[in-house]
């Protein structure tokens, strides 16, 4: 994507209708800001793909539909009609979110978009309707478990990169909305998910990586290879990455408030998520390559930023943590 001043105006646009909704004491303002958003939002998704413009249409029409339902709650709730409306509310936005079971509309339209579409959609997108659940305080055990189950057993049998971040994607909202019984705990955690995705879906758009059997056809560089592995790792959950300090924190949690089966299921499925991210990785860096693998005779800074980023953030954490 080329950056130019359109591009510039939809994304401050995009950013300025999150913060709306954030600095926002007014449900009305709180859905003008997501409006404002999904409309920045909407444009960015055009790109040379022959099926984008069907993609923003359907991600127009699901994000339409759950802005009238989360009005319909809002309006139940003003006008003190005896019913269920935070419910209502947080359907609305898990349906915004693509949270297990309204998750297939973010899967039919995932290959039309671009890499860096991708990461907006999955981190800036969904932090108003995670403060939005956050504010109803409603108990979502079945649907974090569902969310859990869906995002690591669908995955396995991906071939496509898009399909399989969108899988994690589904995954890592089910840590995210354990997550918010803490707010510092889901900042850390949305941090983390963020910096990893972003790392990730740079380097995979940077050798134009769409499908898995592209790293063994492809003559990637050993570099490249060594970081897209650290970074498949890390959003496996591998320690001593970075990845692996959000899930522990949520898992510590689960442990606090004395939710075992949660605990389990996180755990479980946490293991699925790490066997599809490395399944193909540990065959092209183990099996595939001819290279030698301790010849690395010159590191690009953006893979060295990488494997600091990933090896070190995780000794820093538990240090700053201990100390205080």
């Amino acid at each position: 994507m080329f950056m130019n001043s359109t591009i510039i105006l939809f994304y401050s646009n995009m950013l300025l209708g999150v913060m709306f909704s954030l600095s926002s004491n007014n449900w009305m303002m709180v859905w003008v800001g997501l409006e404002i958003s999904l409309m920045s939002f909407i444009p960015l998704m055009i790109s040379n793909l022959a099926v984008s413009s069907e993609c923003s249409m359907k991600y127009f029409i699901v994000q339409s539909m759950s802005s009238s339902l989360f009005i319909l709650g809002v309006v139940f709730m003003l006008m003190g009609v005896n019913m269920n409306y935070e419910i209502i509310i947080v359907l609305s936005m898990m349906m915004k979110m693509g949270v297990a079971p309204f998750h297939t509309w973010l899967l039919s339209m995932i290959e039309g978009l671009n890499y860096m579409t991708l990461f907006n959609m999955f981190t800036v997108m969904k932090i108003v309707p995670m403060m939005i659940v956050i504010n109803m305080n409603l108990n979502l055990s079945l649907v974090i478990s569902l969310t859990l189950i869906v995002g690591s057993v669908f995955g396995l049998n991906q071939n496509s990169v898009r399909k399989i971040l969108a899988y994690s994607s589904i995954f890592n909202m089910g840590f995210m909305l354990y997550s918010i019984k803490n707010l510092s705990l889901w900042l850390l955690y949305f941090i983390i998910y963020s910096l990893n995705l972003f790392m990730l879906t740079l380097i995979l758009m940077l050798n134009n990586v769409n499908y898995l059997n592209q790293l063994i056809i492809n003559k990637v560089e050993l570099k490249s290879k060594l970081s897209i592995w650290i970074l498949m790792l890390s959003s496996g959950g591998m320690p001593p990455m970075m990845g692996f300090m959000g899930k522990l924190v949520v898992i510590e949690l689960s442990i606090l408030f004395n939710d075992w089966l949660i605990s389990l299921l996180m755990i479980l499925t946490s293991l699925l998520v790490m066997f599809y991210y490395n399944r193909l990785c540990f065959i092209v860096m183990s099996i595939s390559s001819l290279m030698t693998k301790w010849k690395v005779s010159f590191i690009f800074w953006l893979n060295l930023n990488i494997m600091v980023v990933n090896l070190m953030s995780l000794p820093i954490l538990i240090l700053i943590k201990y100390l205080n």
